[in-house]
C-alpha cells in the first residue's frame, strides 16, 4: 500500500486477543468468581476489623446475672482507655486479704457523666464496689456497676448521670 506521499507501508497486523475469540473460545472465569467467593473475600478485611470491637464489648467474662459487693482500700486507680480500672484490697469472709480488680466503662463516659478523672481515687481511699463477678473461679474481679465513697455518696456508673 502507498500513502499520499508515495511511501510504502503495511497495514498493522492485529493480534488475536480475547475480544477476537468467539464466545465458545473465551477462557472460563476462575472458580472463585463463578461461586461468588471473590466478593466475599473482598469483604473479609472489613469483617475482621469489626469482629474485635464486637467481641470486646460483650463483657462475657463477668456473670451479668449476679451482683456482689466488695469493700476495701484502693491500691491503684487506672484512668485509661479502653476501660478504667480500680484495684482494692479487701478481706474475705475468713479475714484473708485479697486484691480485687474492678473494670469500668470508658474514661470518656466516666468523665462526661460523673466528672471523674485520674485523681478520683487515691491509694488508701476506702471504697465499696458493687458489680458483676468474674465467671472464672478464683479470679477476684468484677464489672463495676456502682461505687460507694467513704462519705456515703453512691454513684451508679452504668452510664446513668
Amino acid at each position: 500500500m502507498k500513502d499520499n506521499a508515495g511511501s510504502t507501508w503495511q497495514k498493522p497486523c492485529e493480534a488475536p486477543g480475547p475480544s477476537r475469540r468467539p464466545p465458545s473460545a473465551q477462557p472460563a472465569p476462575p472458580a472463585a468468581a463463578r461461586t461468588g467467593l471473590l466478593p466475599a473475600l473482598a469483604l473479609l478485611p472489613a469483617a475482621l476489623t469489626m469482629a474485635p470491637a464486637v467481641a470486646h464489648h460483650a463483657n462475657s467474662a463477668f456473670d451479668r446475672e449476679a451482683t456482689i459487693t466488695v469493700s476495701g482500700t484502693v491500691t491503684r486507680w487506672q484512668f485509661i482507655n479502653p476501660h478504667a480500672g480500680i484495684w482494692i484490697e479487701a478481706a474475705d469472709e475468713n479475714g484473708e486479704v485479697r486484691e480485687w480488680t474492678g473494670e469500668f466503662q470508658s474514661v470518656q463516659d466516666l468523665y462526661r457523666l460523673f466528672g471523674w478523672n485520674k485523681d478520683t481515687f487515691q491509694p488508701g481511699d476506702p471504697v465499696t464496689l458493687i458489680g458483676n463477678p468474674d465467671r472464672r473461679p478464683d479470679h477476684y474481679s468484677m464489672w463495676v456497676e456502682g461505687v460507694i465513697f467513704a462519705d456515703g455518696t453512691e454513684v451508679d456508673v452504668r452510664n446513668n448521670p
